[in-house]
């Protein structure tokens, strides 16, 4: 069958098989398999295992890689949690984007376990700061519900400041 995805489109890509690109140059190969081994963050004795591979493994362990997509960059995830942070917000709406914000963090955790180690390095680099908006957006969530109010951002910085140095 075909494969829906989470905002209920069927992806009809996944069922046609791409035709095989021809194998590249050897240094081109080379780099791009570098590139592919450091992406899979694997330890030394597996990476040595594959550096092994003939050029026809390598190529087919470059495709695969390839095709595989990600479904959304952290900056995406960080961005929507951000928006939902809005202590102006109605408590209706504020229901609703806790209903709709759900189905993001179902995503975001889908996404951080199953991409690349890259793709982790990058939510949380100091750029991004992954794991601060996840923390705030949650500690603003458990308010809302809890509390039935919704706090405001410097008190949710100073709880999260307070809870860091316990």
């Amino acid at each position: 069958g075909n494969i829906t995805s989470l905002d209920g489109q069927t992806n009809l890509s996944a069922q046609i098989m791409p035709l095989k690109l021809p194998i590249p140059e050897q240094c081109e190969l080379e780099e791009r398999f570098a590139i592919v081994l450091n992406s899979m963050n694997l330890p030394p004795d597996k990476a040595r295992l594959l550096r092994q591979y003939d050029n026809e493994k390598k190529w087919d362990l470059i495709c695969d890689q390839e095709r595989f997509q990600v479904k959304n960059p952290p900056h995406t995830y960080i961005q929507k949690l951000k928006s939902y942070l809005d202590p102006g917000v109605t408590r209706k709406k504020f229901r609703r984007r806790v209903q709709e914000s759900t189905k993001v963090l179902r995503e975001l955790e889908i996404s951080l376990r199953t991409n690349y180690i890259g793709w982790v390095r990058e939510f949380l680099n100091d750029e991004n700061q992954g794991l601060n908006v996840l923390v705030d957006y949650l500690s603003f969530a458990q308010c809302g519900v809890i509390y039935n109010t919704l706090p405001d951002r410097k008190l949710l910085k100073n709880s999260r400041i307070v809870s860091q140095k316990e």
